[in-house]
């Protein structure tokens, strides 16, 4: 129980953090590498001007489901070769052909130095309710998770909810939150090129995160201190959500299988020390540090070679593959 008796306005603390986050950027994505930011972020590290294209997928996004499809590391991807979390990743793309390097998660490599200035908020509670995609369709719950929330105010001095892009966009969430006088700030979108340096930032200003729904929220939350809890009423996706979705429209079979390692009883048996009471959630930065594969974290030098960012390659690219793209983009205007 909060035993703060004078509490910050909320509204006051949503527009510091606020202050804090870096512009959103929304850019044209060229290639996985560009998600989120990833590649801006070792750009940056080697003091380069501009992002080289990259030949090379990298894996974006916590894998919880047990490992049983190649498609749940390379997507619908046309890459031959996949940066990867883990070891066990690595080793299964190889042993089905596929040429892969375990370097981690795009998350480790925002630099520390553009967070170390944040202030954690004391007794802070962040609040990640499910978000859709632009292609998705829901139904969730959202009045009763809001009022679930709204019932922890004896326990925390501040509440904030961040709402992905996406949800933002289509106002889910919000009117359910405001409700209860609970702020809300924009969460990420792959296409802005700030995005991973915006979540570091909101995770480390707050002491507590908890969320309804299985995500890379979750291990991102934790990775930054963030004591994380599930808690409320579980959230599960159906099939009815993604039927516009173009990738699993091409993997049902990897639909069939998410969905089944994401439902709550999956999660309380894969992840018991996850669902508690958000006061009494303990902090676990290195059960994160190990599902984001932080041991098999490189140097930005050696993550530019794997993402081809060398000479011939990027001379290759220029002389023979982006004319073709030129072309073909003129080509259907005519």
């Amino acid at each position: 129980m909060s035993t703060n008796s004078k509490k910050p306005n909320a509204q006051k603390v949503k527009a510091q953090i606020e202050s804090l986050l870096p512009p959103v950027r929304m850019v044209t994505m060229r290639d996985e590498a560009d998600y989120y930011g990833a590649s801006r972020i070792i750009a940056r590290s080697l003091g380069l001007p501009f992002k080289p294209k990259s030949f090379t997928g990298w894996k974006h996004g916590w894998l919880h489901a047990p490992l049983k499809y190649v498609e749940q590391l390379t997507g619908n991807s046309r890459y031959t070769r996949f940066l990867v979390a883990a070891k066990e990743h690595e080793l299964f793309l190889r042993q089905h052909g596929i040429e892969a390097k375990a370097v981690g998660m795009p998350f480790l490599y925002v630099d520390t130095a553009e967070t170390k200035h944040i202030k954690r908020i004391p007794n802070s509670l962040l609040v990640m309710p499910p978000h859709s995609l632009p292609y998705t369709k829901h139904a969730w719950s959202e009045e009763l998770y809001a009022d679930q929330i709204a019932a922890l105010a004896d326990d925390f001095d501040v509440i904030v909810a961040c709402l992905h892009h996406s949800c933002v966009q289509k106002k889910l969430w919000i009117d359910a939150f405001e409700k209860h006088g609970i702020p809300w700030i924009t969460g990420a979108d792959s296409t802005d090129t700030n995005a991973l340096l915006r979540m570091h930032r909101i995770f480390r200003s707050f002491e507590y995160m908890t969320t309804n729904a299985v995500g890379s929220h979750i291990v991102y939350a934790a990775y930054c201190g963030c004591k994380v809890s599930i808690y409320g009423s579980y959230q599960e996706y159906t099939e009815e959500d993604y039927k516009h979705d173009t990738a699993y429209q091409k993997f049902s079979l990897l639909l069939e299988h998410n969905l089944a390692s994401s439902t709550e009883k999956s999660i309380q048996k894969a992840y018991p020390f996850l669902f508690s009471h958000p006061a009494e959630a303990a902090a676990r930065r290195e059960w994160a540090a190990e599902q984001l594969g932080e041991s098999n974290r490189v140097s930005a030098k050696k993550i530019a070679k794997l993402l081809g960012w060398s000479f011939m390659p990027q001379l290759n690219y220029l002389i023979f593959e982006l004319p073709k793209k030129v072309i073909a983009k003129i080509g259907r205007h005519f």
